[in-house]
């Protein structure tokens, strides 16, 4: 699979170190960075949707606004600004986990 286009980097991604997947596409990473560049990079604006299914955007990227929340690994309300990217980890925008319980 090859990884997905990183069209909106400000600089060239000079080496790619690992692959990671954004809502099902995979993604290279250099060592360092964080889920939001890697996301941010992508184009993609729309990053959370909280728990009363409103979609927001990255707004302050250190971690104290909490609108850039998304799902790693399986876990939900994680920080995308705060967390550094590793080689395989899976990561779903815009998702809400009240909306996934429902469908439970």
């Amino acid at each position: 699979m090859q990884p997905s286009d990183r069209t909106f980097d400000i600089q060239p991604l000079v080496r790619a170190d690992m692959t990671l997947h954004i809502n099902g596409e995979a993604v290279s990473a250099a060592v360092g960075e964080t889920v939001l560049t890697v996301i941010q990079s992508l184009g993609i604006r729309q990053v959370a949707r909280n728990d009363h299914d409103q979609i927001s955007g990255a707004y302050c990227g250190m971690g104290v606004c909490q609108c850039c929340l998304v799902k790693i690994n399986g876990r939900h309300k994680r920080r995308a600004c705060q967390t550094i990217v590793r080689d395989g980890m899976t990561v779903e925008t815009q998702v809400n986990r009240i909306a996934e319980q429902e469908v439970l």
